[in-house]
């Protein structure tokens, strides 16, 4: 008679960072997809609010400004100065604050509160394959990838208003993105640093997005400014942006006032100011996730 008692079943180890199975996982690869697809499954439950709110806002600010205020510029000779009527000046700008505002959104208090704080979703996707520097980069991802969209959207609704008049406006959608993320990716850092948000973020709306929005030749040339106004200026991703956008929507057409027109030189200052500030964000965000979820 037989006295070996059964052997228990040992579950089998879940493919995670510390077991024999991590082989089977790609170490520098699949990381962006996975998260995409998360942030996609996890946005379809306000997918109708967030698209409804994103054209609303459009046109809104297409009625109001573009159409509202630009009637009275246009009435005014204003279009005859720009060489342009003042919708289609402002919507490259539009396009790209809108993109810009979208993602500096998604870059406070989703990461903090949803990812690192509360629900401590990074720390969730940490404990699998992923790993922290393939979250950030994830992360910003989708980040562009909602600036994109928003952009998209509202080159759409400026179209049905007669707001474009060359196709090279179509390249406002990734100027604006790549616009956005030189804004987002900085304040990516700060929100993957902040331990307890005591006001910081209002205190980016109130006091740098906004004005941003309001004094990076949105709505006028920022030769109208005084001489410390122009200095600002250029530490604004917006305006950078905003004048690359209308290069490629109105230079084209090589207007009489020299709106749109932009010398090489000038383009590539502006391009290499988005790119240096969003190349850097992302090492940096990647960086401070790594530091932050190995505590």
């Amino acid at each position: 008679m037989s006295t070996d008692a059964p052997t228990a079943v040992q579950p089998a180890p879940l493919a995670g960072r510390h077991t024999a199975t991590r082989h089977l996982v790609r170490e520098h690869g699949g990381g962006l997809a996975a998260l995409f697809g998360y942030s996609l499954i996890s946005s379809r439950r306000y997918f109708k609010v967030s698209a409804i709110s994103q054209l609303g806002g459009p046109v809104l600010y297409l009625l109001s400004l573009g159409i509202g205020l630009g009637s009275i510029v246009n009435g005014r000779a204003g279009g005859q100065s720009l060489g342009t009527p003042y919708l289609s000046y402002i919507a490259p700008a539009l396009i790209a604050a809108t993109a810009l505002q979208v993602a500096v959104g998604e870059s406070t208090y989703p990461i903090l509160f949803g990812g690192f704080k509360f629900q401590r979703i990074y720390y969730a996707m940490n404990a699998t394959p992923l790993t922290p520097r393939q979250i950030a980069v994830g992360t910003l991802g989708w980040i562009a990838a909602r600036a994109a969209f928003s952009a998209t959207l509202y080159l759409v609704v400026v179209a049905c208003f007669g707001g474009i008049r060359s196709l090279g406006a179509l390249l406002c959608v990734p100027i604006a993105t790549l616009g956005a993320m030189a804004m987002a990716a900085p304040i990516t850092i700060y929100s993957a640093t902040v331990e307890t948000e005591r006001g910081g973020f209002a205190a980016i709306y109130r006091f740098v997005v906004m004005p941003m929005f309001l004094f990076s030749g949105t709505f006028y040339p920022v030769s109208a400014l005084p001489g410390w106004g122009r200095a600002l200026a250029w530490l604004s991703p917006l305006w950078h942006a905003t004048e690359v956008a209308r290069w490629a929507s109105l230079g084209s057409l090589r207007l009489s006032s020299g709106v749109g027109r932009l010398s090489a030189v000038g383009l590539l200052e502006h391009l290499a100011f988005l790119t240096v500030l969003t190349v850097g964000g992302v090492v940096l965000a990647a960086w401070r996730f790594q530091v932050r979820l190995s505590r």
